[in-house]
């Protein structure tokens, strides 16, 4: 199995922090959203295992590194806030 390690560690990192993001809607469809954006932002690190996954987010104990994800994170959320395209959001409208 070839699993994509950054969609894991980004996973984390949003659940950590989609509380202190101020998104305008939380559902899973706009973080699902989230998460695509920035994945499709940042450089997948593949690995064979979901026990190698720790390797690569090893690699971001480095503050530089982790605030670099956390940036990607935040930039996303914010067009995703912006414009939702969900189903609770659209309803209203």
């Amino acid at each position: 199995m070839v699993i994509n390690a950054m969609e894991r560690i980004m996973k984390d990192l949003l659940d950590e922090y989609k509380n202190r993001l101020q998104l305008s809607c939380t559902c899973d469809e706009c973080l699902d959203d989230i998460l695509a954006l920035t994945l499709n932002k940042t450089h997948p690190r593949y690995v064979t295992d979901s026990d190698k996954i720790m390797y690569v987010k090893a690699e971001f104990v480095d503050k530089q590194n982790m605030t670099s994800l956390f940036v990607k994170l935040a930039e996303c959320a914010k067009i995703v806030s912006d414009k939702p395209t969900c189903k609770m959001t659209t309803k209203g409208e």
